[in-house]
């Protein structure tokens, strides 16, 4: 299986770096499942890297490049008449359009335009750097996010993608497999299992996967969605994208695992909720640092009444869209300078389990976002393969 010849064989998007950066919107902490490639590059009017990853509805394995002006994409199927009627119908494009909002929010840079001259004392003295440009939130599949979310209490980004290939792997057949495109080999996709796929009992399984005491909060939340909707949690879930904020919240608090944070992290990266901050101690530093600030919630430990003041102090500021601009600031920060390594990691066996990881060269520097405290790390994100 191969990917169609570059560029002739892909379709392309007019669309700017400002108005969308792959590299700032996929790889810091909204989405996991992205396969990220370097590409060699000539000139700068091509492709340096390559993200990809496998969707469903229908199967494929969806590939992103980008140039200063366009963004490229193809989907590889697993069969012939499949890709053929891809091309006929534009569902991928349709998905595109979908997940990174292009028809909902055309002009990123509005958007930016808009946060400015709302808070000129914060945001209007931010400098926009090259890691927080073109940043978008994703609308993504709640069933996935929501494991994901749940997956990320006090984690970093390499371990919670590292997880979520392994949940992958282990509870969704191979899709297909394509030959890397910087030659270093081959990546087996896997789809995001279905809730029907994960085992009503796994929380032994999941230990052994690395996930920890999260292992029964994800066995729970997903009994607890298999009752509420009886068996079609999916559909469930996209059904929460119409209902009130107050709602939503209080059914996601409800599952195991999921705090406030949490749950508007999901609201937010899938279920339509753009206005909502997630306020953990990272973003709570960087309303601190506005000029109006209470001084009364500076240097305070989370609580309900500092969270929900902190949130709503920044809503107040930014406005409707507060969580894209959240999520703006969050990569304004993260560091400029970013390195990448490569490193062989050990076969570990756990139980009946077998896990073997090979090496992979990734661009590493990530800041770690948990409850408790946020703090650089250098990881390296190793891609699992189950056996």
């Amino acid at each position: 299986m191969a990917r169609p010849p570059f560029p002739s064989g892909w379709s392309k998007i007019p669309l700017s770096l400002k108005n969308l950066t792959l590299a700032n919107t996929l790889p810091v902490g909204q989405s996991f499942l992205w396969h990220r490639h370097q590409l060699k590059a000539s000139s700068s009017e091509q492709p340096v890297e390559e993200f990809s990853r496998a969707v469903d509805n229908p199967p494929r394995v969806v590939c992103l490049r980008q140039t200063p002006n366009h963004l490229y994409y193809t989907a590889v199927y697993p069969s012939i008449d499949a890709a053929e009627t891809d091309g006929r119908t534009g569902i991928t494009r349709a998905w595109i359009d979908d997940y990174f909002h292009l028809k909902l929010q055309p002009d990123l840079e509005k958007l930016y335009d808009d946060w400015r001259r709302r808070d000129p004392d914060l945001f209007g003295k931010v400098e926009v750097n090259e890691r927080a440009i073109g940043v978008r939130v994703l609308r993504q599949d709640p069933w996935e996010c929501l494991i994901a979310f749940i997956t990320s209490t006090n984690n970093h980004i390499p371990r919670i993608t590292s997880l979520l290939h392994r949940f992958s792997q282990a509870f969704s057949p191979p899709l297909l497999s394509l030959d890397n495109p910087d030659g270093s080999g081959k990546t087996t996709y896997h789809l995001f299992p279905k809730p029907s796929a994960v085992p009503a009992t796994s929380d032994t399984l999941l230990r052994n996967m690395g996930f920890g005491y999260r292992a029964p909060f994800i066995e729970s939340s997903l009994q607890m969605l298999q009752d509420e909707f009886k068996g079609e949690v999916e559909e469930g879930l996209l059904s929460w994208r119409t209902e009130p904020v107050e709602d939503v919240r209080d059914k996601l608090v409800a599952l195991k695992g999921v705090g406030r944070k949490v749950a508007d992290c999901v609201m937010l990266m899938c279920m339509d909720k753009p206005s909502l901050i997630p306020i953990d101690t990272h973003v709570a530093a960087i309303a601190a640092r506005h000029p109006a600030f209470p001084s009364r919630l500076r240097n305070k430990s989370m609580s309900k009444q500092i969270y929900e003041e902190t949130q709503q102090f920044l809503l107040d500021k930014w406005g409707p869209m507060g969580g894209w601009c959240q999520a703006v600031m969050f990569a304004a920060d993260l560091p400029a300078n970013n390195k990448v390594l490569k490193v062989e990691t050990k076969a570990v066996l756990k139980d009946s389990l077998s896990l073997k990881r090979k090496a992979e060269t990734v661009t590493v520097t990530e800041l770690k976002r948990t409850r408790s405290e946020t703090r650089r790390v250098m990881k390296v994100v190793t891609e699992v393969k189950i056996e």
